[in-house]
């Protein structure tokens, strides 16, 4: 896996600037940069969404089908998340480096997601113990400046926001069961997102710690964490990684500022979204 090579004087800069809390770039060390999300953007999708922060930009496409029911799941619908990272995006995505940082990613994004509260895989039940809905969510990285797993996250959920199901209609009984899917735009409803969660990852950069780092800011790092946030605040999934230890009290204050910071992700998101629901059904 190729990495950007950083002399030892750079190294030590960018950590001394973030234990400073005035990053290279002017942000303290909880500062986002700006996010860019547009949704319904492309075509052939049941839903879908762009994220940019920064030089990462992350596409989300949304397609549902009709499948069988899990027996084991017999009211419950179903989810599947594929992550591809273009080889373009990123010197660090050449060669091997891509299927490393794909699963990494879909790693944080099945976990934000095996909660069966994040997503209300009931809605997704057709008929119960034979059909329901199966969402095939693929993620595609086109570009990659750093903070790829926050990305991820905000513009899976501005997708699912996007989303709408065409109605379904149920005839017979047994064998003789058909349904029939609407072709009619207007008979739709969409997916609730009020318990998708957002991931919030702090990099630990010498005694500090970073959110929203770049690529530069990434590889002076030996080990970060990523938190699921609410809406409400509550933190719905926890994974550290890399291979550096941290301290439990610094641990609970990056905890802390995830909280705060995914709050307030969440808050501007939702806003977002609703103004832009209300101005396409104008």
């Amino acid at each position: 896996m190729n990495v950007i090579r950083l002399s030892s004087s750079e190294r030590k800069y960018i950590i001394d600037s973030i234990e400073d809390d005035f990053r290279t770039d002017g942000r303290s060390c909880e500062d986002y940069r700006q996010i860019e999300i547009e949704t319904r953007n492309l075509p052939n999708t049941n839903g879908s969404s762009r994220c940019r922060i920064g030089k990462t930009e992350v596409l989300v496409g949304v397609k549902a089908e009709v499948v069988d029911v899990d027996l084991h799941n017999p009211t419950r619908g179903k989810i599947n998340i594929a992550v591809d990272c273009s080889a373009t995006a990123s010197p660090q995505l050449a060669g091997r480096g891509s299927e490393t940082i794909e699963q990494e990613i879909l790693s944080v994004l099945n976990l934000l997601y095996s909660s069966i509260d994040a997503l209300n895989l009931t809605d997704l039940c057709i008929v119960k113990g034979e059909s329901c809905w199966l969402l095939n969510i693929d993620v595609l990285f086109v570009g990659c400046g750093g903070n790829i797993f926050d990305a991820a996250s905000v513009a899976l959920k501005a997708a699912l926001h996007s989303t709408t199901m065409p109605n379904v209609s149920v005839s017979g009984e047994g064998i003789e069961m058909e349904l029939e899917i609407s072709d009619d735009p207007y008979q739709v409803w969409k997916l609730s997102t009020a318990m998708c969660p957002i991931c919030v990852t702090l990099y630990q950069e010498g005694e500090s710690f970073a959110v929203d780092v770049t690529e530069e800011e990434s590889e002076c790092s030996e080990g970060y964490v990523h938190v699921g946030v609410l809406p409400s605040g509550e933190v719905s999934a926890m994974e550290k990684s890399g291979a550096g230890n941290m301290d439990p009290t610094a641990l609970l204050e990056m905890i802390d500022a995830a909280v705060r910071i995914g709050m307030d992700i969440h808050k501007q998101l939702d806003r977002h979204l609703h103004a832009e629901s209300t101005t396409a059904t104008l």
